[in-house]
């Protein structure tokens, strides 16, 4: 197995052969071409040869910095603790939710419990005049909401 100086070497002399053909090739290449185009050409062929150049070191960097183990600020955050929420407060959102898009869902679901809370002294909000099927206005709820919340 050749050591990694004589490698290094060989893929040296690689390259200068490579680059030596290429320059071989695009010589008549560049007789050929009208002289308005040139310019570009040449332009061209250097845009490709740092490009090249770019993917390499980027790859040698890539690898240098594999090297290494990360450090402790290159790890990401540790993800944050969830809030919890209450289970009765996410149902009562829905329901309110639930409540405003459909009168049949308020009177068989939300107005038994808030009778409940209130002790049974409540009058049920009007509906809404040109919708039949839809719930209480939101105005309306809100209204009954703090009505609860005195009397509890």
């Amino acid at each position: 197995m050749p050591s990694p100086a004589e490698t290094a070497a060989r893929r040296l002399v690689a390259r200068v052969l490579l680059a030596l053909l290429l320059v071989l090739a695009a010589i008549p290449v560049y007789l050929v071409l009208k002289p308005s185009w040139r310019p570009m050409v040449v332009r061209l062929a250097c845009t490709l040869v740092v490009a090249a150049g770019c993917i390499h070191a980027r790859r040698r960097v890539r690898r240098a910095i594999g090297e290494y183990a990360p450090s402790a600020l290159d790890t990401p955050p540790a993800p944050s603790p969830v809030p919890e929420i209450d289970q009765r407060f996410l149902r009562a959102r829905v329901d309110i939710a639930l409540s405003l898009r459909s009168r049949p869902y308020f009177d068989r679901v939300l107005w038994p419990r808030l009778l409940a809370l209130a002790g049974g002294r409540l009058e049920p909000p009007a509906g809404r005049r040109w919708v039949r099927r839809r719930g209480p206005s939101p105005a309306a709820l809100a209204k009954l909401m703090g009505e609860v919340e005195r009397r509890a």
